[in-house]
């Protein structure tokens, strides 16, 4: 196999990305057939698991001819590339290796004097992959070593038992706290070292916030998303009863009260402030750059849908459509991000009352579940249907124009 010197890691990536979808996407629509199947009682069909192997060994042949590519663009000899053959933990390797070569024909290479600057700094699929697969790996292996050495130490000085942090109730849920905050740390520390001026992001800027606009999208955002995830859900349960049963609705996020602080923090203080950085103030002003405004709030919103890893996929779609009005029409990332923070309060507390529910032996069977939902599904329906158009009407009348200048250079004037 060949290298070439392309300049530039959008070919690199561009297979990567193609490999990883080869790999991935056949394995999740085999593992849906297969709940499905047994939902209603149906075998398997076998070819089907034939096709998956065959697509996934397929997708090896870009997956790994981007790996070595994108090892030579670092730098590297390309046979650094056959990492690759492991995959996702191959690609965090070649990931976390630092870039040797700098000087690629493109935008980036003009640093500060770019019309782009710092923006032109990244390229999207890097930032992704490394931010959302590579680091938090690497950060997860040290942790991990940290603990363990720990919990060998505390095992030969005072007898402890022997692994019993991760025996902990509480340990899962502390161990993502500390992930999350080490990584939101280091992800702040990076996009300062590349030129980003948070002040730019309007975070720090003394304006007037609206919060009857606020409150009217979450409002609005969350009785729509709500009903639809209602509709989802009780589709869902005709099709897949089972794990509907076990992993959705008698399944709680926390099992104490220490498991209940830990999600709420996550929720409601990490996850807007990670979240509307990245997808708001990183990805969607970096699209709208390269593809125009509306491109890059539709296709940042769909990436944003997407990396919830949830079936209802359409009103985290129009969330994250919202979100980015709300941040071009006030310019203010704070925006969002009380927005987002409200919403996920919402959900907490609604999370928090299923958890006692749960408590105190308040389970639901399959069939109550169908049978207490099939008299509101036309209610649902109107609601959500009424709620989605008060949504498009402000999305229409507050949908920026393609001329518009971007939130992060507005702040810098």
């Amino acid at each position: 196999m060949t290298i070439n010197n392309t300049n530039s890691k959008n070919e690199s990536l561009n297979l990567i990305i193609c490999g990883l979808s080869f790999q991935f996407i056949p394995l999740i629509i085999c593992i849906l057939t297969l709940l499905i199947c047994e939902g209603f009682s149906l075998p398997f069909p076998r070819f089907l698991t034939t096709l998956t192997i065959s697509a996934i060994a397929y997708g090896y042949v870009p997956f790994v001819k981007g790996c070595r590519l994108y090892s030579y663009d670092k730098g590297y000899a390309s046979k650094w590339g056959w990492f690759g053959l492991l995959s996702i933990l191959g690609l965090s390797v070649l990931l976390l290796l630092p870039d040797k070569r700098t000087n690629f024909y493109s935008e980036c290479s003009l640093g500060q004097n770019s019309i782009n600057f710092p923006f032109n700094k990244l390229n999207i699929s890097e930032f992704c992959l490394y931010w959302f697969i590579a680091f938090p790996v690497l950060l997860a292996i040290i942790l991990l070593i940290i603990f363990i050495i720990i919990d060998i130490v505390l095992f030969l000085l005072v007898n402890w038992n022997c692994f019993g942090i991760f025996e902990n109730a509480n340990f899962d849920m502390a161990f993502i706290i500390i992930l999350e905050s080490l990584t939101g740390f280091f992800l702040f520390k990076y996009l300062q070292k590349i030129g980003f001026n948070f002040e730019n992001f309007g975070i720090f800027k003394q304006t007037n916030i609206n919060f009857k606009i606020i409150l009217f999208i979450v409002f609005f955002n969350y009785i729509f998303d709500w009903n639809c995830h209602s509709l989802n859900l009780y589709s869902l349960s005709l099709i897949v009863p089972d794990y509907i049963f076990e992993k959705i609705i008698n399944k709680s996020e926390f099992t104490n009260t220490i498991g209940i602080l830990s999600f709420s923090f996550s929720t409601i203080v990490f996850a807007p402030l990670f979240e509307e950085l990245i997808f708001r103030g990183i990805i969607l002003q970096k699209w709208a750059i390269k593809w125009g405004i509306k491109a890059g709030i539709l296709t940042s919103s769909l990436l944003f849908a997407i990396c919830h890893l949830r079936f209802d996929i359409v009103p985290l779609f129009i969330t994250g459509t919202l979100f980015c009005v709300l941040y071009f029409k006030n310019g203010n990332l704070i925006v969002p991000i009380l927005c987002h923070s409200l919403y996920n309060t919402i959900c907490t507390i609604f999370r928090i009352g299923q958890y006692y529910s749960l408590s105190n032996g308040e389970f639901i069977s399959i069939n109550d579940y169908q049978a207490s939902m099939e008299p509101l599904l036309v209610q649902k329906a109107v609601v959500a249907a009424i709620s989605f158009a008060v949504i498009m009407v402000f999305l229409y009348r507050n949908f920026p124009k393609q001329d518009d200048i971007l939130p992060y250079y507005r702040n810098s004037k």
